[in-house]
């Protein structure tokens, strides 16, 4: 037997071992149970620890029960360990995360999650506030996940997160990867506790993260910002922004403000319903932060767009395929204020980006009347109140919040409840916007056509390259795992190689090879299909040029 393929055996065996430790099926998941009285979460995750302090175990994966309700009143940091939270697998409501009321502080937690190690959260719903309770409302923190170190990955599927102040990710160190996917981001910002500079849903402040990734997400009601990165003084590196729908933005300052950009952003696909409500016009407080792209409007201020970025000749630019609507009452709204200078809803894109896609730009962005089925009002209530002089009950076209009535002003807030069941954004099928995205499937997030988004996972080429240039061969844990009948498994690779990818049992026989060819260095990801198999532990290696690893998974039907 040569090197390598005892080496293997070596790997494979003691991989095995592990997972048959106490004889339990899946050794790295802990069942969570919901609230009892005392049992906080936060509590649960920080405490899982040995009597030195370490984590009990640090491939460790935290399961929520469905329809189960959970409480956080102190944020849960991850030092250097990764968290893994996710949904049991099933049928059933999402389980639901509340920030509450710490009854030591008086206060309510400050976040959820602290970042400070990488974390993975699937299938979750996450609410600032336990909005039942209308107290709650006082107590809206100004963020649901921020960041504490530099260089950590956030992959958030399949989750809803709603009621944050300020920002709903917020990263005060350079990230690495921020990936969200099949997401719904809702209810950006609140009044009662900030003003309307805030209300974003992922604010990258000034610093740099290597690649900013969402696919197929939902945002809607949000006060300021889509993407927030001002006054950056690094590099979104890659900006990958495709098949998402966008309901109800006032964009304050913009909608997807990228700041300094580096090799790649694209702005692929997406569904825009009455994304600049508030207009655009010559607002000086509002056109404060509309600096960046160095563009003036017709009377010398700066420039509104609803996407804009720092000026460079580098970037790749991809933006096509996207469709915007304005609804009758955001319509409305622009003609009560026509004669104070609101000019309708702008333009896209900045001269700038406009210049860099050159003969595409007129495909980038195109208007089209479509209706969504079940969406929350237009928050035009609150936009009359801000465009409304201070001395008759407004904020008379200023950030002061003092004549702010929650009741009278404050956007359609819908709960969690109706975010989880009632929201659809869905359009008829008759709508040429159902086959007007590249491939021809419906733009927007295509979660609301389910059939549809399976349609479009396999068109998509069975190897996802995103042009990434990572800094170390990895390979991932393959993710869901368990699994059935299929998961995904993401690797990178430095430099273009020869890349095989096979699949083995417990017995170190091959049973499929998932890549057996030449691939750029990026990140990768392929789809295992393990239908024909039966239920128990696999193991899958890569080999790139002179690199390998091999990880295990568990298949249970």
């Amino acid at each position: 037997m040569n090197k390598v393929k005892y080496l293997f055996l070596v790997l494979v065996l003691s991989l095995l071992s592990q997972t048959m430790l106490n004889g339990q099926v899946n050794p790295n998941e802990m069942v969570v149970a919901p609230w009892n009285g005392s049992n906080y979460l936060n509590d649960v995750i920080v405490g899982d620890t040995t009597a030195t302090g370490a984590r009990v175990n640090p491939d460790r994966i935290y399961v929520l029960q469905r329809n189960g309700v959970y409480f956080v009143n102190t944020p849960i940091r991850n030092t250097d360990w990764v968290l893994r939270i996710k949904a049991q697998d099933g049928a059933g409501r999402k389980p639901a995360v509340f920030l509450v009321k710490n009854t030591t502080t008086s206060a309510n937690p400050a976040a959820f999650l602290q970042v400070a190690g990488n974390i993975n959260l699937s299938n979750l719903i996450i609410s600032g506030i336990l909005d039942s309770d209308t107290s709650s409302y006082s107590l809206m923190q100004g963020q649901l996940i921020g960041t504490n170190q530099a260089g950590k990955d956030i992959v958030i599927d399949g989750c809803i997160l709603t009621n944050s102040n300020g920002n709903h990710i917020r990263t005060d160190q350079a990230a690495r990867v921020i990936k969200i996917t099949n997401t719904i981001f809702a209810n950006m910002g609140y009044l009662g506790r900030s003003n309307l500079g805030a209300g974003k849903a992922i604010d990258v402040r000034a610093v740099s993260c290597d690649t900013l990734l969402l696919v197929n997400n939902t945002f809607v009601n949000f006060q300021d910002r889509i993407i927030r990165h001002f006054n950056s003084t690094a590099a979104i590196n890659n900006f990958i922004f495709d098949h998402n729908t966008i309901v109800n933005g006032m964009s304050y300052h913009g909608t997807l403000v990228l700041g300094i950009v580096g090799a790649k952003s694209q702005i692929t696909n997406n569904l825009f319903i009455d994304p600049f409500a508030l207009g655009n016009d010559t607002d000086y407080v509002r056109q404060a932060e509309f600096n960046e792209s160095g563009e003036l409007d017709f009377v010398g201020n700066r420039r509104m767009s609803w996407i804009f970025s720092v000026n460079n000749t580098e970037t790749a630019w991809k933006v096509v395929k996207n469709y915007y609507s304005i609804s009758d009452s955001g319509q409305a709204f622009f003609n009560r204020h026509a004669a104070a200078g609101v000019t309708g809803e702008g333009s896209p894109l900045s001269w700038h980006i406009n210049s860099r896609l050159g003969s595409d730009s007129v495909n980038a962005f195109v208007k089209q009347s479509v209706a969504l089925t079940k969406i929350p009002k237009l928050m035009t209530a609150m936009m009359d109140w801000y465009r409304r002089p201070v001395d008759q009950g407004g904020a008379g076209k200023t950030k002061a919040t003092t004549n702010f009535n929650r009741l009278l002003h404050d956007f359609d807030r819908v709960s969690w409840t109706y975010l989880s069941d009632t929201l659809d954004c869905s359009f008829p099928t008759s709508s040429s916007l159902y086959t007007a995205s590249e491939g021809g499937f419906p733009v927007g997030d295509l979660n609301w056509f389910p059939s549809k988004k399976l349609e479009w996972q396999n068109w998509v080429t069975d190897v996802k390259e995103n042009d990434v240039t990572p800094a170390s061969f990895s390979l991932n844990q393959n993710y869901p795992n368990p699994f059935n009948p299929s998961t995904k498994i993401t690797f990178s690779i430095t430099k273009a190689a020869k890349t095989v990818l096979n699949v083995y049992n417990v017995l170190g026989q091959k049973v499929a090879t998932l890549i057996d060819k030449e691939l750029s260095a990026g990140q990768h990801e392929v789809t295992f299909d393990a239908s024909k198999l039966t239920t128990g532990v696999y193991f899958y290696k890569l080999e790139s040029g002179s690199n390998f690893e091999i990880k295990k998974m568990l298949l249970v039907k």
